[in-house]
């Protein structure tokens, strides 16, 4: 039988109270920062702001990207250097979510099922009362539109003041692990995260949040990957990059090996907001400005 451990025994006390979890403090190495590896350049007009990636399952190779608001509500396939996908009728440009909304998309995730989740969870100065999920079947090479989604919306649990003055509830990263979707906060008065789970339902249009922890990133999250055997979850924010060991089971995220590495991003290239494994040793990142990198892990130092 698989006991508990003693702090998420603390945790769920603090939580049935309506008490903020304990903050999760890793101890980082000293280190010089990290570079990243040139690999390649996305096309502005299509992608104009690079806000995520997500590794296809069922098309080696191939990586979903997005841009968040004032954009067209549609995903863009795209090969690590940036280049178009090839398919029967030319270069597969994009797929638009017909019916869908751009308020602010900045997340994008899915499973080895053929799911695919777009997230408008965007919501720079904590302004927004309701986000949204879209969830949908993974585009088929060549398609251009999806058509059979589903929109499901939630609000944050935590959130009393619209906006909210410590500015606690945006968000760009979420990641699908066992069938379940999780979602990191950004922060921007501190480098604090929240990790929530959302439970979408069966039947129904309303998500319900649970936040699980707090962790201490050391900057503001921008995105959230996890290894293609789902052993790793990888979290990048604008400072540095972080890589945890998940646990066999359960929901403690924060306390396995992790791995770190502070980055040094080009000056004119630092809105680093998307991160997709390439393999099992090297991410793929995207910044804003419509730059690709490579970051090897072999650059990261063991945190304690």
């Amino acid at each position: 039988m698989r006991v508990a451990s003693p702090f998420f025994c603390l945790l769920a006390v603090a939580l049935a109270w309506g008490a903020e979890p304990p903050v999760v403090v890793r101890t980082v190495p000293e280190m010089a920062a990290v570079g990243l590896k040139s690999a390649g350049k996305l096309n502005l007009k299509t992608v104009p702001e690079c806000s995520a990636l997500w590794a296809s399952p069922s098309m080696p190779g191939v990586f979903w990207t997005l841009s968040d608001s004032g954009n067209k509500p549609k995903i863009v396939p795209i090969h690590a250097d940036g280049s178009f996908v090839a398919a029967s009728q030319g270069p597969w440009v994009s797929v638009a979510l017909k019916g869908a909304t751009n308020v602010d998309w900045e997340a994008l995730t899915g499973d080895h099922k053929g799911n695919m989740i777009v997230g408008d969870v965007g919501n720079n100065v904590s302004r927004r009362k309701e986000l949204a999920f879209y969830l949908f079947k993974e585009p088929k090479l060549g398609d251009t539109a999806v058509i059979d989604f589903r929109k499901v919306t939630f609000t944050w649990p935590d959130q009393t003041a619209f906006p909210d003055p410590e500015l606690a509830h945006d968000c760009e990263a979420m990641f699908l692990l066992h069938g379940k979707l999780y979602l990191l906060t950004k922060h921007r008065r501190d480098t604090l995260t929240d990790l929530w789970r959302a439970d979408i339902p069966v039947a129904g249009t309303r998500a319900v949040l649970t936040k699980l922890a707090r962790f201490d990133a050391g900057g503001m999250v921008t995105d959230a990957c996890l290894s293609p055997e789902q052993g790793r979850l990888a979290i990048l924010t604008y400072r540095n990059v972080w890589v945890f060991e998940l646990p066999i089971a359960g929901e403690d995220f924060f306390h396995g090996r992790a791995l770190y590495a502070p980055l040094s991003p080009p000056i004119l290239s630092w809105q680093i907001e998307g991160c997709s494994w390439l393999d099992r040793e090297t991410l793929l990142v995207g910044s804003e400005q419509g730059d690709l990198y490579h970051l090897s892990l072999k650059g990261l130092q063991e945190a304690k």
